[in-house]
């Protein structure tokens, strides 16, 4: 919203849509992919999605909606799937950050024995007191807070219409 705001664009449902899911696209791409189909040989959650290649071609999605027809969702989207690298720390996976700058292997992860256990296992590391799931629990709570602020203005505008 601020970021809205300081570049002058008019802020809109498409707009916040594009938010949501470049925020999400990522774990939506990675996660059933390697822990359901990959998960006897990879296993580390984090594949072509979770890469800087991968925001690129965003990137390069977007510049060409935004040439043909004026859009700036392409733009936003890879913002948003950029921004979820960042969360996710991916500085700290060099490997899967710069795929294939060292090599077409990723990174081999835990090998669950099936693909329920590592959800389930995520979940808990996610929400238990440990002092290295301290990071990814405030980063839920900001991410839910935001969500309200947006559904907050979301109503505030809408009952401005009425």
């Amino acid at each position: 919203m601020l970021l809205f705001r300081v570049l002058k664009i008019e802020p809109n449902r498409q707009l916040y849509l594009a938010v949501l899911v470049g925020a999400i696209l990522p774990d939506l791409i990675d996660k059933p992919i390697v822990e359901i189909v990959l998960a006897n040989s990879v296993s580390n959650g984090r594949l072509f999605a979770h890469t800087l290649l991968f925001v690129f071609i965003l990137l390069f999605i977007g510049r060409y909606l935004y040439t043909r027809k004026g859009e700036i969702r392409g733009f936003i989207l890879s913002g948003a799937a950029f921004m979820h690298l960042g969360e996710d720390q991916m500085w700290l996976m060099p490997e899967t950050l710069f795929y294939p700058a060292f090599g077409f292997a990723f990174p081999q992860g835990i090998v669950e024995a099936h693909w329920w256990d590592y959800f389930l296992a995520a979940f808990f590391r996610t929400y238990s007191l440990s002092p290295e799931a301290t990071y990814a629990f405030v980063s839920e709570w900001i991410g839910i807070s935001i969500l309200v602020l947006f559904i907050f203005q979301w109503r505030s505008t809408q009952r401005r219409r009425l």
